[in-house]
């Protein structure tokens, strides 16, 4: 995280959790921004790491689940790297710009990412590093999002996944009805960006963008689920975050085997939970008629909505979401299925 830039939201009506994330509110979501309200906030639980080199698309082809290939710096993509076992290890945006590539990681990750794919580079010529410090990342959504961002960046796309840029910001558009946007850019530039945005924007706790993704259905992995679940397990290609035309990475062979032979036990689902004690990514769920060492799913990500109310990803047994009732293993709270904005069928081919 840039230090200056930290230091700037402090003194704007921030404080950091024990998690290290940003709060301005506590008031919860039903109290406070609708899906549809414009609002700003920091993306700083989201690392940002570059890979540069001449052979950087030829290694990072050979990891990771989506087609390098087809990235440009008008369109990104979502993608993930898995181990032998096809267990991702990590899921991310992936985007380029001027000839380097960037991730967008989970903080909690990034270290062991970047760890894991050193691994692949042997004398090819790729460098790897988080330059959280030099990029700011904010996250901006809402109705007027296109009006507001307009000054600051020409001729933004509003096309889903795609990249719009300028010699100060880059900016993503994520995947929703209601528009909203990743942007990357200096200190500098972020300070310019939060001053004229937040006065005429709600401005939100850094956890509200993982609300937002919930809302969506995009799921993403942390320390607590890493090397946990083969990609179609959080809907990977249901997001577009798989190739099953590309060539060989490492786990490939589990994960097409998952999509060819159908053999597709667990999907995300989001979910509601009524619960007295606030539920964490990794617990797991299950079922009346599970066994003391059963569980039928594990929390991904979660966000408290209300006072004893949260709404969460879970990676659940197909066969348990669609005919038994789901509660937290541990202490018994009620969960209820919510929809989410995609089918959980894959595309016919």
């Amino acid at each position: 995280m840039n230090n200056d830039w930290k230091n700037y939201l402090l003194q704007n009506g921030a404080e950091q959790d024990a998690e290290g994330l940003f709060i301005f509110d506590n008031t919860y979501s039903d109290t406070g921004p609708t899906e549809s309200s414009d609002i700003i906030c920091d993306l700083s639980h989201f690392s940002t790491v570059v890979v540069a080199g001449a052979d950087a698309t030829e290694v990072i082809q050979g990891q990771f689940t989506n087609d390098v290939n087809k990235i440009d710096e008008d369109h990104s993509q979502i993608s993930a790297f898995c181990n032998n076992k096809g267990r991702m290890l990590a899921n991310f945006r992936l985007f380029k710009n001027q000839q380097n590539y960037f991730l967008s990681v989970r903080s909690d990750i990034v270290e062991s990412s970047i760890e894991h794919l050193q691994k692949y580079v042997l004398r090819a010529e790729v460098a790897i590093q988080d330059i959280s410090e030099q990029l700011v990342h904010i996250g901006i959504s809402g109705d007027n999002t296109e009006t507001l961002l307009s000054p600051f960046i020409d001729n933004l796309s509003t096309d889903i996944d795609s990249v719009s840029y300028n010699d100060n910001y880059i900016a993503i558009r994520i995947a929703g009805k209601t528009p909203r946007y990743e942007i990357f850019c200096s200190q500098e530039h972020a300070r310019a960006l939060w001053e004229n945005l937040s006065e005429k924007t709600g401005v939100a706790n850094s956890t509200y963008w993982d609300y937002l993704n919930i809302k969506n259905g995009l799921p993403f992995i942390d320390s607590k689920t890493r090397g946990e679940f083969v990609p179609q397990m959080v809907n990977m290609e249901l997001i577009n975050g798989i190739s099953f035309e590309k060539g060989c990475y490492t786990g490939q062979e589990i994960v097409a085997r998952t999509h060819y032979l159908g053999k597709q036990k667990r999907r995300t689902y989001r979910i509601k939970i009524i619960s007295d004690t606030k539920p964490k990514a990794g617990e797991q769920l299950a079922t009346d008629t599970s066994t003391e060492n059963q569980y039928t799913g594990t929390l991904t990500t979660v966000y408290q909505t209300a006072e004893k109310e949260y709404e969460a990803l879970a990676v659940i047994q197909i066969k348990s979401a669609e005919s038994e009732k789901l509660k937290l293993k541990d202490n018994g709270a009620v969960i209820t299925i919510l929809e989410l904005p995609y089918p959980l069928e894959a595309k016919e081919e």
